[in-house]
């Protein structure tokens, strides 16, 4: 069998990620695969590995704008996976709008389906677009012959959102190895001093449904009362969210609260290692790529309740609102507070990591891709 993927709209972030490890780990012709076909731009093409099995395409549109490699996925590809013999057709990056009929396709972002958090962004392109995934995405899953979702929550919540009935299964993103590090010997927070501080570390894009703002309050009322801890945030921003969060840290007397911006993602497990303690208050999310690099680092998880969250950290985690900045204050507190439990949580939260592997992620598609073609 040949298996085309379509990545004309993949360039960088998760989705990038995702595609580079599951053809990283792939063993195809396990699968009866005896060849891969990608279609992507040059710098996407050129991320991938270099397999005998693995033929990578392009097309100058696809080294043009989105527009233009919309309009390559609507024209041309359906006729040139036809004429490549592809016998199944993936879709990692969702949308689908071609005439090729044997598709899989895969959901990875869940802001175009949950209005209550697409609605939270201010600018009215930012909801149009939105809008507009929910229809082509929506569209698209309708059509596969299977859809791959990250987690439970997702699976159910698009399929109740759209009345999906299609054939599905979920298979979670694997997890870089090099942030493993087992969790450190919790101290008590007695040993901590505003000279060496607890701290906290919070790793996302400062946007309107991460609510840092949120998070720093509720750092800034624990200073005032005493508790030597300190917040680093991690990420790129949108501008009205790094307005809205600039605002709090002007209250911020001490410099207990740092904003690094954005860091390369090779550096990140260094960052990682040097924290004490990790916040995830995320209010939407398909799978928390970023929660987990935090377990595997061995980290007690201050964690948002929304979402897939409580599905992908499990008891293991100080779960609050994370639009109740009294309740975010009260976990954090609660998390420094309590040595046995920190140590308790962040062993466990460890070990639920390990389960996250590439191998296992890459392993499971081809598995699905394999027995969706035969049967169709």
């Amino acid at each position: 069998m040949i298996l085309g993927i379509d990545a004309t709209n993949i360039r960088s972030g998760g989705g990038l990620t995702h595609l580079k490890e599951i053809l990283l780990n792939a063993e195809p012709k396990q699968y009866d695969f005896q060849k891969v076909i990608v279609w992507s731009n040059n710098e996407t093409l050129a991320m991938l590995p270099d397999y005998p099995w693995l033929h990578k395409e392009t097309h100058k549109w696809l080294n043009t704008s989105f527009l233009f490699s919309f309009l390559f996925q609507i024209l041309l590809l359906s006729k040139i996976a036809i004429v490549e013999k592809c016998d199944l057709l993936f879709i990692p990056g969702s949308t689908f709008l071609g005439n090729f009929q044997n598709i899989v396709s895969m959901s990875q972002n869940m802001l175009p389906f949950e209005k209550e958090e697409s609605s939270r962004f201010p600018g009215w392109k930012s909801r149009f677009r939105f809008k507009l995934l929910s229809f082509t995405q929506g569209r698209t899953f309708k059509k596969s012959h299977g859809v791959i979702f990250l987690t439970r929550y997702a699976k159910d919540y698009i399929s109740n959102s759209i009345g999906l009935k299609n054939d599905s299964l979920v298979i979670p993103h694997g997890i870089n190895l090099s942030f493993l590090n087992e969790p450190k010997v919790q101290k008590e927070i007695s040993d901590f001093s505003v000279e060496n501080p607890y701290k906290l570390l919070y790793v996302s894009i400062i946007t309107v449904y991460k609510h840092q703002w949120n998070v720093a309050e509720a750092i800034l009322r624990l200073r005032k009362e005493g508790y030597p801890i300190t917040l680093e945030l991690v990420g790129g921003y949108t501008l009205e969210s790094l307005v809205r969060l600039q605002g709090i840290l002007k209250n911020d007397t001490e410099s207990c609260i740092v904003y690094n911006g954005q860091i390369p993602y090779e550096n990140l497990e260094k960052i990682y290692k040097s924290a004490d303690g990790f916040i995830f208050a995320s209010s939407c999310e398909n799978m928390p790529i970023i929660l987990i690099e935090a377990m595997t680092s061995g980290l007690p998880i201050a964690s948002s309740n929304m979402g897939p969250m409580p599905e992908v950290l499990g008891e293991a985690g100080f779960y609050f609102n994370p639009l109740k900045t009294n309740e975010i204050y009260l976990v954090i507190k609660q998390m420094m507070d309590s040595v046995e439990l920190r140590a308790k949580k962040s062993l466990e939260s460890y070990n639920k990591s390990i389960n996250y592997t590439w191998k296992d992620c890459s392993e499971k598609t081809f598995e699905y891709l394999s027995k969706t073609a035969k049967h169709l």
